[in-house]
């Protein structure tokens, strides 16, 4: 599970944080951050968060593994019983100054095999690079696997390096036009199709860190893979012949090739076994004439004792020098996960899926004629009301350019005190949500189309207009009908002030002329598109919104879109449950002040 990975993060006195990736990456990305930057909390300062190390991998656990070991690499550098000065870890093969490589895993053999292929992976850097085997056949754009970049100006090459102590060792080069030099990472992996995996994500690491902004003062850290952009190819071998993922005991086949190259592996548990297995690990050279059967990764366990809290206190600046990272500003700008877990679940719930049943299948052809007539029902009516007023204007209106419209509009821009004209309105509603034309379905049917797209022509919006300043039509709220174009009165013993403190912007609201109300209708789609309908009467909303703001503008009146009211207060209002039919969103409109032609 994540959470044991990230609770074993957090156990050593850390804290791992979601690093956003641009989209043409394929890969996920997570940082270790000190541990008082654990809270993703809004901070409108915008306040600087170390990043003390970087992980890349193909998801959020692989990413998250990666930073188990870095977090107790640094907890070993910074302890004052650190594994430097135990015997075990200081062997005459070992490399000097140098932690030992750490391992994690949901096994304890797993978790000692990454140790070993770390260690190895550095010995192999070091040695020097100058030739290898280029690997092809692996399209990057082949499979989600192959998939590190995509749409860039560059590639990414792998190689085959040889061996070290009988493991395969492989290489990724990413050169890219843009950068200064190309990236290189090593890794060893018995298994060669998922060490040239695992290549990929390492280089793409390295990418990772040159795109993060830097501390003025910083110098640019080693990259510990070493660098062998230069590498020169000797040959091609196809990424389809290379070793696949083990069909046996891994550390086993570790164990003899170790044992026959002359070396062992010491191990030390740094975590707990019931979880999230952690190690250190080095290796320690042995006569190759004396073989033991218990050499290679050993089982024996001997426990650190972990520093307290207490022990770091002193190591934020030099782990922030490591690196000399800052994060994006974007990590500022964050929340709990809990604050949005609602609408998380809601969109995977209403994503479409290939499997059969997502949508039922709805053949027009097939309805009876009552069931079809009602599709183009997709309006109220309040033929009874006391009080209509007929939206058909007379002649056409002056309208701006598209090019003007598109220059002009802004929501803030100033409103004059005066009314609007009744033909205005008119056109307003006229162009932006009445009947249009209309489409044969059938022998039998015609559909009405409006001026404004809907999901499967349901038209799932209504429009209300809360009228204040308007010649001709009197103050009160009233429902749009499309088809008969018709004004109809729904309630006026409210006004527009008094509606106005149950927004967001009372004085704003104050200042328009008429409101408009827009009215999600559920039932009229969700038959058909089940849960994935809310999201339809939302895009459904946005269109109509859109148009009444664009046709607005070219009426040279101040469109104010505005999501800030509140919906209960507006459901009741109107006279809608808030669940089958709700509120949605307003416009505020107004004639545009005197003399303000700036946009």
């Amino acid at each position: 599970m994540d959470e044991d990975m990230l609770r074993c993060v957090t156990e050593q006195g850390f804290a791992a944080r979601t690093l956003p990736l641009p989209l043409y990456v394929r890969a996920h990305a997570e940082v270790l951050a000190p541990a008082a930057d654990a809270g993703e909390r809004l901070d409108l300062r915008a306040a600087d968060i170390p990043l003390l190390d970087v992980a890349v991998a193909a998801d959020r656990r692989g990413a998250l593994r990666q930073l188990v070991e870095r977090a107790a690499v640094l907890r070993i550098l910074r302890s004052g019983r650190d594994s430097l000065r135990d015997p075990r870890f200081s062997g005459g093969d070992a490399r000097d100054g140098s932690p030992p490589a750490v391992g994690a895993g949901d096994s304890h053999d797993e978790a000692v095999a990454r140790a070993i292929y770390q260690e190895l992976a550095c010995r192999r850097a070091e040695s020097g690079i100058e030739k290898g085997t280029l690997i092809t056949g692996r399209d990057q754009a082949d499979g989600p696997e192959g998939v590190a970049l995509r749409g860039v100006d560059g590639r990414i090459d792998c190689y085959l390096l040889g061996e070290t102590a009988g493991v395969p060792a492989v290489g990724a080069v990413l050169r890219l036009d843009r950068l200064e030099r190309p990236l290189c990472a090593v890794v060893c992996d018995l298994w060669e199709r998922r060490g040239v995996e695992r290549a990929v994500q390492a280089v793409l690491r390295e990418f990772v860190v040159t795109t993060l902004p830097r501390r003025e003062d910083a110098d640019r850290a080693p990259f510990p893979y070493g660098d062998f952009h230069d590498v020169v190819a000797v040959g091609e071998t196809d990424f389809a012949t290379l070793t696949p993922r083990p069909t046996r005991d891994e550390t086993g086949e570790l164990r003899d090739r170790l044992r026959l190259h002359g070396h062992r592996a010491s191990v030390r548990v740094l975590g707990p076994a019931d979880r999230t297995a952690l190690v250190a690990c080095r290796l320690e050279p042995t006569a190759k004439s004396e073989p033991s059967a218990e050499s290679g990764p050993s089982a024996e366990s001997e426990p650190v004792k972990r520093p307290t809290t207490d022990t770091y206190d002193d190591w934020r600046p030099r782990d922030v020098a490591a690196l000399g990272l800052r994060a994006p500003r974007q990590l500022s700008l964050t929340y709990e996960r809990d604050d949005v877990r609602i609408g998380r679940i809601y969109h995977e719930n209403s994503k479409m899926r290939t499997a059969y049943g997502t949508l039922p299948v709805v053949d027009i052809a097939e309805m009876s004629p009552p069931a079809r007539r009602l599709l183009g029902q997709a309006y109220r009516d309040f033929g009874h009301a006391r009080r209509q007023y007929p939206m058909r204007p007379a002649g056409e209106p002056r309208l701006l350019t598209l090019d003007q419209v598109v220059r002009r509009r802004r929501s803030w821009a100033a409103m004059g005190d005066g009314e609007l004209t009744r033909a205005e309105l008119a056109h307003l509603l006229t162009l932006s949500y009445g009947t249009t034309g209309a489409a044969v379905a059938g022998q039998d049917l015609r559909l009405p189309l409006r001026a404004t797209p809907s999901a499967g022509g349901l038209y799932s919006s209504d429009l209300f207009v809360l009228v204040d300043r308007v010649t001709g039509v009197e103050p009160g709220l009233y429902y749009f009908h499309p088809g008969k174009r018709l004004l109809q009165l729904v309630d006026d013993e409210r006004t527009l002030a008094d509606v106005a403190e149950y927004t967001g912007y009372r004085e704003r609201a104050g200042e328009a002329a008429a409101m408009v109300v827009y009215v999600g209708a559920f039932r009229r789609n969700q038959w058909k598109y089940r849960e994935r309908g809310y999201r339809t009467v939302l895009l459904d909303c946005g269109h109509l919104a859109q148009s009444v703001v664009t046709t607005a503008t070219s009426l040279g009146l101040v469109a104010h879109p505005m999501i800030a009211f509140v919906d209960d207060y507006f459901n009741a209002y109107v006279g809608v449950d808030g669940v089958e039919d709700a509120v949605l969103y307003l416009t505020l409109l107004g004639p545009r002040r005197t003399g303000d032609e700036a946009a």
